[in-house]
């Protein structure tokens, strides 16, 4: 059963591999589930009313009638920029661009008047970034992608005619891939004052569980809540050390590692107003335990291991939306999400280089017959990072500035 979960997820995940580039929320959460969610700035807690509610609120599906599907993508290509301070003045790099793309997929059944499923592929945590080779921080990074993939199914139950409640479980797979020049002195006195890019890559599958409730208080008001539990990843790979400027003899073997990541809980509440059919107000919050994030720590066979203290402090996301039905085939969306930053000043590195951030969203609903199509673009605004107080290795004086990035997505639906 997990080798069929394992190439189940694996072969999501291949779809979004040619792609690489940056798609999260504060820290490496992702937001993205699908094209409506998007457009209202995750204003979809409190609504939960598509197939993508398996991913916002799965007790949602509740309301929604037969057998329905969705399938799309999310596009994400940042910029950026980070200032360092060194021996020979100041130096800007460019963030490289990039551009990822997250594919997500639902499916919900009814199975009778009082119970239903969903399935979901969907990403919740993804990072990425690249920097020039030998740009002055290039001891601290140069590429990182970390890609998830969950498969989450879930059973949710019409406990009465305004309560529904859910739960699911949830299959994990990610990979990671880093690359970074590594101080060779640090590993053997032969090599002292020499550097040589080392290149981490590893994978694994590991579970979690969600619970969820949504409540209609009346025709006008409803509200949701969704807890997803921390996901423990274990992984394994390996390292390889490039060759070049290698003293003859003296080459750095390839080595297999190992590696734990936490990835945090999430808590998300929405409550939806709908003072017209045709008019709905959502406003939102989402808590994040980052605080589970206190390091990341690889092992590697025949090598020191490496350390990378976090110290993540836990983050807020604040939203709000509103959806408007124009026209019986047309629906327009627009919604606003401002979330905290998780950085702690003293170990904050080139990972993740952001210190809270804005997203403006808007986006577009067609319908006709079993068919949806709905489209969204946001525009998400990072903050200025300051690095003059961590002691993260490799990281130098300096500030990340003119973050952003621009998001895209499409997600097509069919009711059978």
């Amino acid at each position: 059963m997990k080798r069929i979960v394992t190439l189940l997820l694996a072969c999501c995940l291949f779809t979004a591999a040619p792609l690489n580039g940056t798609a999260r929320a504060e820290g490496f959460a992702l937001s993205d589930f699908g094209a409506r969610g998007t457009a209202l700035a995750g204003g979809m807690v409190g609504r939960a009313d598509d197939p993508s509610a398996v991913a916002w609120n799965p007790a949602g599906i509740t309301q929604l009638p037969g057998t329905q599907m969705m399938v799309g993508m999310t596009f994400i290509q940042p910029s950026g920029t980070v200032d360092t301070e060194g021996d020979m003045g100041s130096r800007s790099t460019d963030v490289d661009t990039h551009t990822w793309a997250n594919p997500h997929l639902y499916l919900t059944h009814q199975f009778s008047d009082r119970l239903w499923g969903g399935v979901g592929l969907f990403s919740r945590f993804g990072l990425g970034n690249s920097y020039p080779n030998n740009w002055p921080g290039h001891l601290n990074l140069e590429y990182v992608s970390l890609k998830t993939v969950s498969l989450n199914p879930n059973l949710a139950f019409k406990v009465t005619d305004k309560l529904s409640l859910a739960l699911g479980v949830e299959f994990m797979y990610a990979t990671m891939f880093m690359k970074k020049d590594a101080d060779l002195g640090a590993m053997s006195p032969v090599f002292a004052g020499q550097y040589n890019q080392q290149k981490l890559s590893a994978s694994g599958i590991n579970p979690g569980f969600n619970v969820a409730a949504h409540y209609t208080f009346n025709d006008q008001w409803a509200a949701g809540l969704t807890y997803r539990s921390r996901v423990r990843q274990r992984v394994h790979g390996h390292v390889e050390f490039d060759d070049k400027g290698m003293i003859p003899g003296h080459r750095l073997s390839n080595s297999d590692l190992h590696g734990t990541l936490n990835l945090p809980d999430v808590i998300s509440l929405g409550v939806v107003w709908r003072p017209t059919k045709d008019l709905s107000l959502e406003a939102g919050t989402v808590y994040t335990v980052w605080s589970n994030y206190r390091s990341l720590n690889i092992y590697v066979d025949d090598y020191p291991d490496s350390y990378s203290p976090k110290n993540w402090r836990d983050t807020w996301g604040f939203n709000i939306s509103a959806e408007y039905k124009a026209l019986d085939w047309l629906t327009l969306r627009g919604g606003y999400i401002y979330e905290t930053s998780p950085m702690n000043e003293g170990t904050c590195d080139y990972m993740t280089p952001s210190d809270g951030r804005h997203r403006i969203t808007a986006g577009v609903g067609f319908n006709w017959d079993r068919w949806t199509v709905d489209l969204a673009y946001a525009y998400l605004i990072i903050n200025e990072l300051n690095y003059d107080k961590s002691s993260a290795d490799g990281v130098r004086d300096g500030r990340s500035h003119g973050g952003d990035s621009h998001i895209a997505a499409l997600s097509v639906g069919y009711k059978f």
